[in-house]
């Protein structure tokens, strides 16, 4: 394991390195680590292309960037007057098409879908934000939580969606759980599967 660990500390990220492996049943075994900076022009040209960002353009959404290591396409939208990262998967066309129909509708309806949302994660959460705020010995004794409180509190960070209507929610708590995040899933025929905190 040691010995593992010392090859990956001497391996860089998009880098060119001969090795030497033996070939398994379907894998491959490094033996030994020949090369940290190997040179060769036709993968240096492989890497430089590969290196390129990737943009995919939406007329109403505007410019994607790739993100290349999760296979996400990310921009920034305006939501309720905040930035927000909104992302859909790389997939074959016809998916993504359905996920830029499902991104679509909620920025269209984004006043709508806004209030849909905090409203799921507030009548989903408020019980357990009760007992995290009970909890809570360093604050002064305050009124009890209200729904509208705690609407006002949470705001969107990011939106992903998903083929067939589905899309996924990220809310920064305002605190109610000392900066867990909020999701909340949901599709927009209008039914939500979830809301739960992490992180």
């Amino acid at each position: 394991m040691k010995g593992l660990r010392e090859k990956q500390a001497q391996l860089h990220k998009e880098s060119i390195v001969t090795l030497q492996v033996r070939k398994g049943e379907g894998e491959f075994m490094l033996v030994s680590l020949i090369d940290t900076d190997t040179q060769d022009q036709k993968l240096q040209e492989i890497l430089e292309e590969a290196q390129k960002p990737v943009f995919y353009h939406d007329d109403m959404l505007g410019t994607f960037e790739l993100v290349k290591g999760l296979d996400l396409f990310e921009t920034t939208i305006q939501w309720s007057n905040q930035e927000c990262l909104l992302y859909f998967n790389l997939e074959e066309d016809e998916k993504v098409n359905d996920s830029l129909r499902t991104a679509r509708q909620l920025m269209e309806e984004q006043t709508t879908w806004n209030s849909s949302i905090k409203s799921f994660a507030a009548n989903q959460l408020i019980e357990l934000a009760k007992d995290w705020q009970a909890q809570d010995d360093s604050a002064e004794k305050q009124e009890e939580l209200t729904l509208d409180q705690f609407m006002s509190r949470i705001s969107l960070e990011s939106l992903h969606a998903y083929p067939d209507g589905e899309f996924e929610v990220y809310c920064h708590d305002g605190d109610l759980f000392w900066g867990h995040v909020i999701i909340v899933t949901g599709n927009i025929n209008g039914t939500f599967q979830v809301a739960h905190i992490a992180g």
